[in-house]
């Protein structure tokens, strides 16, 4: 078994298992992103040789001699970051990776993890071993990833929301209905993908100016073939919404177990008159329901519109580890 076939496993053994920490991702951002850095994945196995743990790392040089360990997935494109463990083996885990780190100090500085969901067992498990081992240890909230637990129809999802939401949803949704022609929303199959991908990011480019500088053509590269081959695994779910013959709004989340993800979005600001974003969120949102995905997740950032679609806040944490006092003077 190649550790492609081997990582699949583990994950799925491992108590955080989201798309974020998938071979896939990992390797598509590698490939983009991770030039500057110095690649620093370690593996954990048994006496057999059986792979007990990942540590999908690398070495980050700040400059001013700063260098830094971090997951690999950096922080502007992926919002969930962890070790990949076995349930039940990550304490030996942890300390198999301090335990190395601790060695070879020589190669870093810092040691700083992002995105780290809330019930991690990395949040207590490996702050313990880095304080058995003298280093000094800090937790932060980072941010906040609104989401929401998805009933069995979607009339049981407007029971949930206040009368005031559910009535502007209502509205937004029969608005475009009696005044938009040939009201549609595309789903994006291997054959419509070119048409749609090429949507999205103009759409995206055209939302905001914030959009528009984030889309580079680094991150560009990194969208088109991301998309594609989370389409090939069944994965991605990219949908454009299609009113008055035009193309108004498109959305790009991510289908993984049974949890929706909305990683990002576009619209026309021509036709914010439609609200096409609130009407493609609803529509998504209907779709995830009828295919008895559990859980919709916005992911980063505390957007006020997610609230109004019943999310609760599930905040990701920063650990930030230095060396042992002695190394520090």
């Amino acid at each position: 078994m190649n550790l492609r076939e081997e990582w699949k496993d583990l994950l799925e053994r491992s108590a955080t298992n989201t798309l974020f920490q998938t071979w896939e991702w990992n390797q598509l951002w590698w490939k983009h992103f991770g030039q500057s850095g110095g690649l620093f994945l370690l593996t954990v196995r048994t006496s057999e040789h059986k792979l007990e743990g990942i540590a999908p790392l690398f070495r980050d040089a700040d400059g001013d001699d700063q260098k830094s360990i971090r997951f690999i997935g950096g922080t502007d494109l992926s919002d969930y970051l962890d070790f990949i463990v076995c349930q039940g083996r990550e304490p030996s885990f942890y300390e198999a990776v301090i335990g190395f780190l601790s060695a070879h100090q020589e190669l870093w500085n810092v040691i700083d993890l992002h995105c780290l969901p809330a019930g991690s067992p990395t949040l207590e498990g490996f702050r313990k071993s880095c304080e058995q081992e003298g280093f000094r240890e800090r937790l932060s909230v980072e941010d906040v990833c609104p989401g929401t637990q998805l009933p069995s129809s979607w009339g049981d999802f407007l029971s949930g929301m206040s009368q005031k939401d559910r009535h502007e949803i209502r509205r937004k949704i029969n608005k475009i209905r009696r005044e938009a022609e040939d009201y549609r929303y595309l789903a994006t199959t291997p054959e419509c993908f070119s048409e749609n991908i090429e949507t999205f990011l103009e759409l995206h480019r055209k939302s905001n100016a914030t959009k528009t500088a984030f889309m580079n053509p680094e991150r560009e590269a990194f969208f088109r073939e991301m998309a594609w081959t989370l389409l090939q695994a069944g994965w991605l779910e990219l949908s454009i919404l299609e009113a008055g013959g035009k193309k108004v709004a498109a959305l790009l989340n991510f289908r993984y177990r049974d949890t929706v993800y909305v990683y990002n979005s576009g619209y026309d600001p021509k036709f914010r008159h439609w609200s096409p974003g609130w009407v493609l969120i609803s529509h998504s949102i209907q779709n995830a329901i009828e295919r008895g995905a559990k859980h919709y997740d916005f992911l980063r950032g505390d957007e006020t519109y997610k609230y109004r679609f019943r999310a609760k806040d599930f905040e990701i944490y920063r650990i930030t580890i230095q060396g042992r006092e002695e190394r520090l003077h």
